[in-house]
This record gives structure tokens, sequence and C-alpha cells, in this order.
């Protein structure tokens, strides 16, 4: 063989290999779907599980190749579509957000690692999956408490009221578990700490005065006032004292 034909063999070689990286990465993060579903998630994270074991970047906004990947990753289209949708059935959209649920707190551990700093090895995208969650969550409870309803015998049962309070609780915890970051305020950057507040600033209002005006925020509270002491940023420690204002105005009109 000459010299020209093993060049052009190598060449077609290359194509070759990297013809096969796109493809395996198209099917890894199908792009082109309107919403993924729970089975598209677990193929992500297979994908991301892989590329932290080869020691390889996740999908993230600083690359601007990946960036539109991770942005699909957190998009909140992949659920609400679904949960939204009162063509479907509500065992139906309960499964499907169950499903999903497990895949989103396999992203969580994705993303969670640290560098030998202590520091967020991917910080902003963390926090912006932990900000789909909270979104996220609301679908969860809330189309689980209406099956719960819709299945009982008598909606209006003492233990059918306990039990749907019990998982609007349950949502509460669950947000209280987005300021433990406060912990780790070292951990982020400045960008992230932005990204971080308009969570709080975002989500938080909402739930304590429309989607659980009525739950136990005495954890919350607790929490707050705990995280107000650590904090040492201002937009953060701005949200936190808004939250604990408007647990405690609840707490005096009820």
């Amino acid at each position: 063989m000459n010299k020209n034909k093993i060049i052009w063999c190598l060449i077609f070689l290359s194509s070759f290999i990297i013809s096969c990286g796109g493809d395996k990465t198209s099917s890894a993060f199908p792009m082109k779907k309107k919403y993924w579903t729970p089975e598209d998630y677990k193929t992500v994270n297979d994908e991301l599980t892989n590329l932290k074991y080869n020691n390889k970047e996740l999908p993230n906004l600083d690359n601007p190749r990946t960036s539109p990947v991770f942005q699909k990753i957190v998009d909140t289209t992949n659920f609400s579509i679904v949960a939204n949708d009162d063509q479907l059935g509500l065992q139906h959209r309960k499964e499907f957000l169950s499903d999903l649920f497990d895949q989103y707190r396999q992203l969580i551990e994705a993303y969670s690692g640290t560098e030998r700093s202590d520091k967020y090895q991917y910080p902003l995208e963390l926090i912006e999956i932990e900000k789909f969650g909270l979104a996220f969550q609301v679908y969860y409870i809330g189309i689980g408490n209406q099956e719960i309803i819709k299945t009982a015998d008598d909606p209006n049962a003492a233990n059918v009221v306990d039990m749907v309070n019990s998982n609007k609780n349950i949502l509460i915890r669950n947000y209280s578990l987005y300021l433990e970051y406060v912990n780790y305020e070292d951990r982020l950057n400045e960008k992230t700490l932005i990204s971080y507040s308009q969570g709080l600033q975002d989500f938080f209002p909402r739930l304590i005065n429309n989607i659980v005006p009525d739950g136990d925020y005495s954890g919350m509270l607790v929490k707050v006032e705990n995280m107000l002491k650590k904090s040492t940023n201002a937009l953060i420690t701005a949200q936190l004292k808004n939250i604990q204002s408007l647990i405690k105005s609840k707490s005096i009109h009820t």
C-alpha cells in the first residue's frame, strides 16, 4: 500500500470513529425529542456515569458544545407536558413522575462531585438541577395527592386528609433541603451564588403563599434562622430574611 493510500485510510478511519462517537452522543442525549421520558433520563444518567468513570467532562453551561444538552436536562417541559395533560390518567402521570423522580436523584449524584479543594466541580449545574427538582416536586406531590383523593371512598375522611397533608409537609421538608447549600457557600462561585439566591426568590414564596399555604413551616423556619447565622452572602441573606418574614407572618395570621 503506497503512502497516499495509507493517509486516505487513516483519514477515513478517523472520520468513522468521530461519526460513531457523534451517533453515540446523539442517542444518549436525544435533543430532537419534544420532551424526555424517564427512559430517556435513564439513558442520560448511564452516559453521565460512563463519562465520570472515564474522567471525561459532563455536559455543562460553560462549554458551548454541551450547554444545549445540559439545558435540555433541566428543561421543565420534560415533566410539565405530561403532568399537565388532562387527557392522560392520573395513574399514568403518577407513574411517569415517580420514575422520573428516581432519575432526578441520580442527576444530583452525577453533578455533586467535589474537587480536591472541596469546591463543587459543577456548582452552577448542580444548583440548576436542584431548582429543576423544586419545580418538579410540586407536580410529583400534587399528582400523588390528586390520585389519593380520587381513589378514596370518602375524600374527606380523616385518614385521607392526614395522608394528603403529610405529603404536603414532605414537600416542605424537601424544599428545606435546598436551604442546606448555605452550609457550603464556599463551594459555590459567584455566578452560582446568584443562581442559588434566585432559586430562593422564585420558589419559596410561591410554595408558602400558594402551593401549600396551610402547611407546617415550623421546621423550615428553624432551618432558615440557622442558615441566616451562617450565610455571608448578601443576596442569599436577603432572600432568607424574606422567607423568614413570610413564614412568621403566616404564623401570626393562623
